[in-house]
């Protein structure tokens, strides 16, 4: 028995196994009643008194055939049970299963495995459910404490460890062998208490994993979230059954060897129903119809296309340089969604001052048009002026020509030159000129605006790749002014090279000339010293005959 970490420090605890003992008979003693009591058995008629008189009474008789039915299948788990009023560990019932509504068929014999031969009755979808419920939080509960129980043997004092470990495992043994002869005709469904059914454990959470994907394709759940919900029942169960795997694969090596075909499978249809959840909500294999978002491969590829494409043109130098530190990862993004945002307002502004200018282009554009009109008129009405009542019509008749010719330009402003020329010829040959002239002038200002309308969403198009483009040119500005510098270095250099090359060849003459000069100063000097020499020795030999005189 295991004592209980909240009583394990109190003093003179006794922490034994509690043994009940009764003191042995002797031979001459015996228990059985010396004598029989006898009680006197009522009568039919006050049998017939006694219903009359209390009816609450019922006088069927105990059907045992039914009771034994009823508790026959029933089996009963009383491992670790603890019957004793002990402080010393925490208390444990035993628990009951019932299959009375199940009936297991052998490999084709036909024999039941325990069930209620009598009852037809099945159960329903909703029973099932709340069963299969009840029975896997019970499974779950049962894991954990195991759990608790092996981290609680772990944690104990080492006084205790040898001895509890000896008790319990005579307990288990005592134990193990009272359920295998309890459990003998259902089939051995009780093994050791260590002994973990982890492949069936796993089966299980694969039944309810297809089950729950059924249940999400009828609800028209996505892929996403299923292929999430299978990595998160997966990762809890194998944080679960990491630690039980290890002791379990080295206990039951044999069931394991015998079980090796059937894990197998349950290992590769596992693994199948994750492969295609995966396929499903990467969008490698055809999704679901009923998935209302996108596949995860597809979104991020036009997602990284998206950001590479506005990295590339709102910060073309970010994107050229690649010299900067990963570490400042998010403060590179903060200043390039700060950047991303002051060109954004920049070409609000750029796009609000451009239809501005557009407006102030049209409003000039007619302030033009009538200041060249109202020149056109005068200008007729002073070189029609005459003082002939021939000229004075003329004129009248040129004015209100000129007049029309104004509105039709202005209704009309595209039509070609002739129509501009008969009307011209019509009204007379005065005007004939100027108006030719200011209907060319019209013409091609409104085939300029219209060609630069025509012009503008290109221009617009290739509003994006400006920034770039003007970045490049003024790297070719650089680049032509340090070429022009170089350029300027280059041809000081080899001005003074030929400076020098100049200055090298008067050097070289003035140095011919100095040993020219010491050529000839070398000859003079030896032509000097023989004379010295010789009126050097003309004085001795005077010297020498005057001191022998």
């Amino acid at each position: 028995m295991s004592v209980s970490k909240k009583y394990a420090g109190l003093p003179d605890l006794d922490a034994a196994p509690e043994v009940y003992e009764t003191p042995e008979l002797a031979d001459d003693v015996s228990t059985l009643p010396t004598g029989t009591v006898r009680t006197i058995s009522p009568s039919p008629s006050d049998e017939g008194d006694d219903d009359e008189s209390r009816p609450g009474l019922d006088r069927h008789p105990l059907d045992r055939d039914g009771a034994r039915r009823r508790f026959e299948p029933s089996v009963v788990d009383a491992r670790d049970v603890d019957f004793s009023d002990s402080i010393g560990g925490t208390r444990r019932a035993y628990r009951t299963w019932s299959a009375r509504r199940r009936r297991r068929w052998h490999q084709g014999n036909g024999i039941e495995d325990g069930g209620d031969p009598s009852d037809s009755e099945e159960e329903t979808l909703a029973t099932k459910l709340a069963r299969l419920k009840r029975e896997a939080e019970e499974v779950r509960l049962e894991l954990e404490r195991r759990e608790r129980e092996k981290e609680n043997d772990k944690d104990e004092d080492g006084e205790f460890e040898d001895s509890l470990e000896e008790q319990q495992q005579q307990q288990q043994q005592q134990q193990q062998q009272q359920q295998q002869q309890q459990n003998q005709g259902i089939g051995g469904a009780a093994a050791a208490d260590q002994d973990v059914d982890v492949d069936g454990v796993r089966e299980l959470s694969r039944v309810l994993d297809g089950l729950s994907m059924k249940a999400r394709l009828k609800t028209g759940t996505s892929a996403e979230d299923e292929f999430l919900s299978r990595l998160k029942s997966s990762s809890l169960q194998g944080q679960r059954h990491q630690q039980k795997e290890s002791g379990t694969m080295s206990s039951n090596a044999e069931a394991a060897a015998a079980q090796a075909a059937p894990a197998t499978l349950s290992a590769v249809a596992a693994f199948s129903d994750r492969l295609a959840a995966l396929e499903s909500a990467l969008g490698v294999a055809s999704t679901s119809a009923a998935s209302q978002t996108g596949a995860i491969l597809p979104t991020l590829a036009s997602l990284s296309t998206q950001v590479t494409t506005l990295s590339a043109t709102l910060a073309p130098q970010a994107t050229a340089s690649g010299d900067a530190p990963s570490t400042s990862a998010s403060q590179g993004n903060t200043a390039l969604l700060e950047t991303i945002s002051a060109r954004l307002k920049t070409l609000i502004s750029e796009s609000d001052r451009l239809a501005a200018s557009r407006k102030q282009a049209l409003a000039s554009l007619a302030d033009l048009h009538d200041k060249r009109m109202q020149q056109l008129v005068s200008a007729t009405v002073h070189s029609n002026a005459r003082p002939r009542l021939r000229g004075f019509s003329t004129t009248s008749s040129s004015v209100a020509a000129a007049a029309a010719n104004a509105h039709a330009v202005e209704s009309k402003p595209g039509e070609n030159i002739a129509d501009a020329a008969a009307t011209a010829a019509a009204a007379g040959p005065g005007e004939e000129s100027l108006q030719i002239q200011s209907k060319l002038f019209l013409d091609e200002q409104s085939s300029k605006i219209t060609a630069l309308y025509n012009v503008l969403p290109t221009i617009q198009d290739l509003q994006p790749l400006l920034p770039v483009v003007l970045e490049r040119l003024r790297t070719l500005s650089v680049i032509h002014d340090g070429a022009a510098q170089a350029k300027a270095l280059v041809d000081a250099l080899e001005k003074r090279q030929g400076e020098t090359r100049e200055e090298i060849a008067r050097w070289r003459e003035a140095v011919d000339t100095v040993e020219k000069g010491m050529a000839e100063l070398g000859g003079v000097m030896k032509e000097n010293v023989e004379i010295l020499g010789g009126r050097v020795r003309e004085l001795e030999a005077r010297i020498g005959t005057l001191e022998q005189r």
